[in-house]
């Protein structure tokens, strides 16, 4: 696949994202509660997910897969249901775009020390002054977007 279109891919991706925010959080204030408008998310993401994976035909993986995962992998069903409970907490207050860019902001530091690190299989791939003055713009960004 070329790399313009796994770019295009990329932004399409992060265009869901401010959508997913405000639907997340006009579920939590439908539901007047975090717990369950973060339960009917994930339920209605693996019903779709389920969809996808007959339409696909996609087997299931067997049990010696299933057990050579390291724990490590399966923390991110966690990590989603804080995400999704803070989402949809925040959103409310915060709004959608203060919001969408302090978690991008967030998710950008992090990355960057991730794959400093090479933490948890990813490539290693250091931080240079270019990225971390590219986080900084984002942090600045997040900023003007929160406090103009």
């Amino acid at each position: 696949m070329g790399q313009m279109i796994l770019i295009a891919m990329a932004l399409a991706t992060g265009a869901m994202i401010p959508l997913q925010l405000a639907f997340n959080g006009q579920l939590g204030t439908a539901l007047k509660g975090l717990v369950m408008a973060s339960f009917f998310v994930f339920l209605t993401g693996v019903l779709a997910t389920g969809l996808v994976l007959l339409i696909a035909r996609t087997p299931l993986p067997d049990m010696a897969t299933m057990k050579a995962v390291p724990v490590s992998a399966w923390v991110g069903g966690i990590i989603a249901t804080l995400y999704i409970l803070a989402v949809v907490y925040l959103v409310p207050k915060l709004g959608v775009g203060s919001a969408a860019v302090l978690i991008i902001a967030g998710q950008l530091v992090t990355a960057l020390v991730l794959d400093h690190l090479g933490a948890f299989g990813t490539a290693q791939d250091p931080i240079t002054w270019i990225k971390a003055s590219g986080a900084g713009l984002v942090l600045a960004g997040a900023a003007l977007v929160k406090f103009a």
